[in-house]
């Protein structure tokens, strides 16, 4: 199931030039290549094995819309999970690959996804959510200053400045989904 957008799909603004200096965020770089191949997951189930995804291969090219689209149940989340390291039972198998190289035992740490109705404080800023989240993923031998100069770098790169201060508040009269 490889799903994705044409490649000319860019999300650079109009009459702007494509940034070709690659931006290092925390290891990762804007112009790194995630891909997958031949991923499966297997779970025990009620003393047997199930298989979630069975040979799943696809890739996120950086300033590129990927879409990972399927019915209700295709395993969409289940991959979205296996992707970001988020599963801590069953059988993982397949290739997960930045660049050509296999993810570190860090990688899941520098990298995450937000789910379409995660739960956000309503009453903090986009910005104060990003930095929250600095605080609890990033080591704490990192210091303040360097996690909350991390969550600028990261504001800048997702090209989020323009909404950054907006307050997140209640579905439907905060940000939108497409923010």
């Amino acid at each position: 199931d490889l799903e994705s957008g044409p490649d000319s799909s860019t999300l650079e603004k109009p009459g702007e030039a494509p940034k070709n200096e690659a931006i290092e965020t925390d290891g990762l770089k804007v112009n790194d290549i995630f891909v997958w191949k031949n991923v499966d997951y297997i779970i025990p189930y009620g003393g047997k094995q199930r298989q979630l995804l069975k040979s799943v291969s696809g890739y996120c090219i950086p300033g590129t819309l990927t879409a990972l689209m399927g019915e209700s149940g295709a395993g969409k989340t289940t991959l979205l999970n296996v992707l970001a390291q988020r599963i801590d039972f069953g059988v993982i198998t397949g290739d997960m690959l930045v660049n050509g190289k296999p993810l570190d035992s860090s990688f899941s740490r520098r990298t995450g996804y937000v789910q379409q109705q995660d739960i956000h404080v309503e009453e903090v800023t986009v910005r104060e959510s990003l930095q929250f989240a600095a605080r609890l993923r990033r080591s704490n031998d990192v210091s303040d200053e360097e996690k909350l100069a991390y969550v600028e770098k990261i504001i800048e790169v997702l090209d989020m400045g323009g909404y950054a201060d907006a307050v997140v508040g209640k579905l439907g009269s905060g940000l939108n989904v497409e923010q």
